[in-house]
């Protein structure tokens, strides 16, 4: 009997917390753990798409759709659901522990990942 048992891959650890990659064959599903003060993302996608929901936890969420001047500012407390499209500059700034799921429309292996966001300047340094 066959089993339909998958291993995960290795995550990503670094000071802001940790990155559990779910799923890549179906696009990407990753468990993120960040701690209080991490700075994420600062980037905009290409062409993909990502929902987020953050499972527990708090953080300020920075965004702007790309080339415009107008930067926005909302805080996410535990339950709240979000997406970022194509072309949305964002950035995510923990106000405590928390832990997040994000799932991806494409697959994030390093070399698709890394040719799909450009790095931007930190919003929240240009926020008013």
């Amino acid at each position: 009997m066959e089993t339909h048992r998958r291993h995960l891959e290795s995550g990503y650890q670094d000071t802001r917390g940790e990155i559990l990659p779910i799923e890549h064959e179906l696009g990407n599903v990753q468990i993120i753990w960040s701690k209080k003060d991490a700075v994420r993302a600062n980037h905009y996608h290409k062409t993909d798409t990502h929902a987020c929901y953050l499972i527990n936890g708090s953080m300020d969420f920075y965004w702007r759709n790309h080339g415009e001047n107008k930067i926005h500012k909302e805080h996410f407390g535990p339950g709240t659901k979000f997406t970022t499209g194509p072309l949305i500059d964002h950035e995510m700034i923990f106000t405590e522990d928390s832990t997040m799921v994000v799932i991806s429309e494409f697959k994030r292996d390093p070399s698709s990942y890394d040719e799909d966001i450009v790095k931007i300047s930190p919003l929240h340094l240009q926020y008013e």
